[in-house]
């Protein structure tokens, strides 16, 4: 009985210690639906993702309709040292952010990206035909962002702290003036850089 109740406890403890160390080394994405795109390849690295940092994202889709106006819904859920929760929608200087209803996702860029303004927009977001501009107006067709590189502000200092660090699923769900556009998962790690010094 001894044997069985060490061997219960063992697990458990392995279980425990796991998820206190569990970390995201691949973007983890899940298509659950879509109908205004075909997504390909999504991934970001490095991973785990470095607060603030560089980073590079890779993305092709074939986009069945234009991007335009697009609500989108978040769930976002946080996991720091083995304690998962939800991440509530709350407002911050009068900015809606966390796991909250967008009515325009590319409004809630030029919040949360300091660089997502027309005039400071990455010169080669254009060559995706996005400009920085409310609302987006990216055509149909396909869509093909390979390793484009990335300056991820600190976000320890932004009204999104709560993505400074952790482990991340992230379930969006986008709509445009047509309807559904699509529903994605997202996992995936973010580690604070430590001070050099």
């Amino acid at each position: 009985m001894q044997t069985v109740s060490s061997l219960a406890f063992t697990l458990i403890s392995l279980a425990i210690i796991a998820n206190v160390h569990a970390e995201y080394n691949k973007l983890d994405y899940k298509v659950l639906s879509a109908t205004g795109v075909q997504i390909q390849e999504v991934d970001v690295v490095p991973m785990p993702i470095l607060n603030p940092g560089e980073g590079f994202i890779t993305l092709r889709a074939n986009l069945i309709r234009p991007i335009k106006k697009i609500r989108t819904i978040l769930k976002i859920v946080r996991k720091v040292s083995g304690i998962t929760l939800p991440v509530k929608c709350y407002k911050v200087d009068g900015v809606e952010v966390g796991s909250c209803d967008y009515a325009d996702l590319c409004l809630v860029l030029q919040t949360m990206l300091p660089s997502f303004k027309p005039e400071t927009c990455p010169p080669t977001a254009l060559n995706y035909g996005v400009d920085c501009n409310c609302p987006f107006n990216i055509p149909t067709g396909q869509l093909d962002i390979i390793r484009e590189r990335m300056e991820l502000p600190d976000a320890q200092a932004s009204i999104a702290s709560f993505m400074a660090s952790g482990d991340f699923t992230i379930e969006l769900d986008t709509y445009d003036s047509t309807g559904p556009y699509a529903k994605i998962s997202v996992g995936f790690t973010v580690k604070p850089v430590k001070p050099s010094g």
